[in-house]
């Protein structure tokens, strides 16, 4: 394992949870975090979103190692870079000898990571372009488009980029491509062309071009969805020819006609009754106080896309007839003109209610759907309209099929045997991997292992609905999978005992082992040598604070604890009461987060309660970037807005919002509508009188959380971090230990510097924690680092 000692690492996890967390709190808090605050707070400035790049001091810094370590951490919590640079570059001689080196050491290597980064980007950059002018030549419009992403990415002037000859031919070139793809009703392809132009096009000023390529693309997607749903056979080949195009040599399956008749699962139970009373309830809740005119205008829009998306006709013969396509197409036209130029006072239910009947008159009268399709894709596109217009991509109507699975994620009851399956190339039934610890694992079930049956039922034509509810059942209760793996002769049988599903969330920096029961065994120390901790938290569920808690009392018995690095990249959110009961360990009072309506009146409010801020003058760093969402923010957001963590690494995700469920069940059928009608409200940042807006609202340059000190870090150096850390992770619980394969070592995350953001956040807290470090015992004069 490497540890980062006098420059160690190590990391963690966590989350809040109200009335569990006073039981321990109260037993360790006082130890836990026995640190000074940072007293002096400089205004909030962190709109510059400039990386990290260390210079050379052009001011005088404090020589006294205290005011030096005060000073850093000042100059990180208010934002200013170049200031912090100045620090950096000015390690006190005043501190002790062993442990000022090795801070510099850890900042040369930081400086020297990041101008290998610099030259790596260019070479990059290079490389790719040499990529796209070869694929060019070659006539692979498509790769060439990928490189030329590549090559915006990389690139510090895209506008130079733009100017040479092969770039503009390529431009030239993929517009036309991806009109005649659609034409030919190649699908596919006109998506991937449509998708590499419109990143091209996104933030470079020019949002009238990315406006008409998003446009399109959605138009394909949707299209795309539908053959998803309601075509197989027909996406089935388009897949054939894409493999054809871009993998030649690689063998395509048959159509499995099992599959045929899949679509029909979605329709179970739906009725116009239901429909009607969603839209009611959107029109009058929605938090975009929209009114019914989006809600119908996308309805009518989901329906003429279904009608004129030809290869529909493959289960749908009506569509197949022209006239009748034309005709309805026409009544659909009509009527969403009509609704367009209707006052929106003069739009209600009464409106709503004819025109879905209307709308299943017509239908019934020239192309025959079943009315079901009808009724589902209206308020699918309804709802979409909603996204479409607001950004809001969370109201949703939840239909009769649909009902079960999105009750079991609200309620956090996942009762089976811990695997998440997807279909592979031929439709089968595989498994993408155990989760860690779950039954599966414990039972041998391996990533790539496919299901051929369920209690003697064959999987063939299964969909992955159906797979999940015969896999799922009652806790304590044997469930037999049949398994193919690749490499043996002969399927065999695996009996699995159903049991309740933990989802871990807190994660330390190495994981030592697994127990019996699949219970991690983490080190929670980044540099254990001057008591840094990392804790990596992927989601705010109901155990979350509870494990944090734990995490803090391990690390408390191990040694005193320092500093933390909460690292909350790539965490969706989960329980606002979690992220709450979080943010109070390290905030004493005042509000944490609140809630207003579509008309800005504040609906709610949540704020610390005394005795409970057991980390309160910790030092903290704060990692997002922009996979950091909801639940996440509102932590970020609101230690930040309270002086109690530096966030570092880039801009956040921005899903502020709150939705309700409203039922909508009759006797013969139940459904419900999740509806967003409240935003969340940051506390206003030091300096500022109001609160802020967390999500990211249709036409704004300004949403989520802004880091105070911005990392980025280049889609190469994610993937590369992220795959180290999963393998390393990764423990093949069902294998002997002495047979297992060996797992990558951590420490390069930092002393490599594959992770920019983790290594500047370590750097801050060693300067921060300089100043406390006077104990000759725990002093070491070399970096040793561990796992």
């Amino acid at each position: 394992m490497e540890r980062i000692n006098s420059s160690a690492l190590s990391p963690r996890f966590l989350l809040g949870q109200p009335n569990r967390s006073a039981l321990i709190l109260s037993g360790f808090a006082a130890a836990i975090c026995c640190v000074p605050q940072v007293l002096a707070q400089a205004p909030d400035q962190t709109d510059d979103p400039s990386a990290s790049a260390l210079t050379t001091p052009t001011t005088e810094v404090p020589i006294e190692v205290d005011a030096w370590s005060d000073g850093i951490w000042t100059a990180a919590m208010s934002g200013d870079q170049a200031m912090l640079d100045e620090y950096l570059a000015n390690v006190p001689a005043t501190a002790q000898p062993g442990r000022a080196q090795a801070l510099r050491d850890a900042i040369d290597s930081y400086r020297s990571h990041l101008n290998a980064a610099s030259v790596d980007r260019t070479e990059d950059r290079d490389a790719a372009l040499e990529r796209l002018k070869e694929h060019l030549a070659a006539d692979e419009i498509v790769k060439a488009l990928t490189a030329a992403v590549e090559v915006q990415t990389l690139a510090d002037d895209w506008d130079e980029m733009l100017q040479i000859e092969q770039m503009q031919m390529l431009l030239s070139r993929s517009q036309s491509d991806w009109k005649e793809a659609l034409e030919a009703g190649d699908l596919l392809l006109a998506q991937d062309l449509l998708y590499r132009l419109r990143t091209l096009n996104e933030d470079i000023g020019e949002p009238e071009a990315y406006k008409r390529y998003d446009n399109a693309l959605d138009d394909v997607n949707r299209r795309i969805s539908l053959l998803a749903q309601y075509a197989q056979r027909t996406l089935h080949e388009l897949r054939r020819e894409e493999m054809a195009r871009y993998a030649p040599e690689e063998e395509f399956p048959e159509f499995n006609d099992a599959f045929a008749g899949e679509w029909k699962e979605r329709l179970r139970n739906i009725n116009d009754r239901m429909l009607k009373r969603a839209l009611v309830m959107a029109s009058r809740d929605h938090i975009a106080a929209g009114g019914w005119k989006p809600l119908l205008e996308g309805g009518l829009e989901s329906l003429r896309i279904f009608v004129t998306t030809a290869a529909l006709k493959e289960n749908f013969e009506g569509l197949g007839k022209l006239e009748m396509v034309d005709r309805f197409d026409a009544f659909l036209e009509i009527h969403e003109k009509r609704i367009q130029d209707m006052p929106d006072d003069a739009l209600n239910g009464e409106t709503c209610r004819r025109l879905i009947d209307e709308v299943l008159l017509a239908n019934n009268r020239t192309v025959q759907i079943e009315p079901a399709v009808i009724i589902r894709e209206f308020g699918d596109g309804a709802m979409y309209r909603l996204e479409k217009d607001f950004q809001d991509e969370y109201s949703q109507v939840i239909w009769p099929e649909e009902l079960r699975r999105f009750q079991q994620q609200v309620d956090g009851d996942f009762v089976g045997v811990g695997i998440l399956i997807r279909h592979d190339d031929r439709r089968r039934i595989m498994i993408v991997n155990p989760l860690e610890g779950s039954p599966a694992a414990r039972s041998g079930i391996k990533a790539g292992d496919i299901i051929l049956g369920v209690e003697d039922k064959d999987t063939v034509g299964w969909s992955l609905n159906q797979a999940v509810d015969e896999i799922t059942g009652p806790a304590d209760q044997e469930v037999t999978l049949k398994i193919e793996r690749e490499g043996l002769d002969e399927p065999f049988d695996v009996a699995v005992m159903r049991d309740q599903i933990k989802m871990r969330s807190v994660n330390g920096w190495w994981k030592n082992e697994l127990s019996a029961e699949g219970e991690p065994d983490w080190d929670w120390f980044i540099d254990e040598t001057d008591g840094i901790g990392y804790i990596r938290l992927t989601s705010f569920n109901e155990d979350s604070f509870q494990d944090f808690l734990t995490a803090l009392q391990e690390m408390h018995e191990e040694r005193p604890l320092n500093g933390l690095i909460l690292d909350l990249r790539f965490n969706p959110g989960g329980l606002l009461r979690s992220a709450v009961e979080f943010t109070n360990l390290f905030v004493e009072s005042g509000t944490i987060v609140s809630g207003e309506d579509r008309n800005r009146n504040k609906v709610w409010e949540l704020s610390a309660e005394p005795g409970r801020a057991a980390c309160m003058g910790l030092p903290t760093v704060v990692l997002v970037n922009r996979g950091s969402a909801s639940a996440s923010e509102i932590v970020a957001g609101a230690l930040k807005a309270h002086s109690a963590a530096v966030v570092l690494g880039e801009r956040s995700f921005g899903k502020g919002s709150v939705q309700t469920v409203h039922d909508l069940s009759s006797p013969f059928s139940q459904a419900a509508v999740k509806l967003t009608t409240q935003y969340y409200v940051l506390p206003p940042l030091p300096g500022e009188s109001t609160g802020r807006l967390v999500h990211k609202k249709p036409g704004s340059d300004d949403w989520g959380v802004n880091p105070h000190i911005s990392v980025e870090m280049a889609p190469e150096q994610i993937m590369d971090a992220t795959e180290l850390r999963r393998k390393a992770d990764f423990i093949e619980e069902w294998v002997a230990e002495d047979d297992r394969e060996a797992r990558p070592e951590v420490g390069p995350l930092v002393l490599e510097g594959k992770d920019p953001q983790l290594e500047m956040g370590l750097l801050l807290l060693k300067a921060r924690v300089l100043k406390d470090r006077r104990n000759p015992d725990l002093l070491v004069e070399s970096s040793e680092v561990s796992n």
